[in-house]
């Protein structure tokens, strides 16, 4: 009696299961656009990545965590900086301390 020898080869994933299984994209930049007031967040940031804020209004601004000490960037008119995103998964909540009703939230994911 011949025995069949097998090789354990994992079966390809079909397209659907590969649809699923597909990771959410997370950036590892993300950028905060101030224009008319507003925050614009372009996506989720990974634990610890640089945060990029482009002021295109014609007033100052900041990105003030609710959290103190998490996070805390002062900027004048078109102008540009960046800070570090904190380094646990969460959703951090933020105003501008100029404008109170300017508030967003930054998701970090990881």
């Amino acid at each position: 009696m011949e025995t069949e020898e097998t090789s354990a080869v994992p079966a390809e994933p079909t397209e659907e299961e590969s649809a699923t299984e597909e990771p959410v994209a997370v950036a590892e930049e993300v950028v905060i656009t101030v224009t008319y007031f507003s925050y614009q967040i372009s996506g989720p940031v990974t634990p610890g990545a640089e945060v990029t804020v482009v002021n295109k209004d014609s007033a100052a601004h900041t990105v003030t965590s609710d959290q103190e000490g998490m996070f805390d960037s002062v900027f004048g008119p078109n102008e540009t900086v960046t800070f570090t995103a904190p380094s646990e998964p969460g959703e951090y909540s933020f105003i501008c301390t100029y404008h109170p009703a300017m508030v967003g939230t930054l998701v970090v994911e990881g």
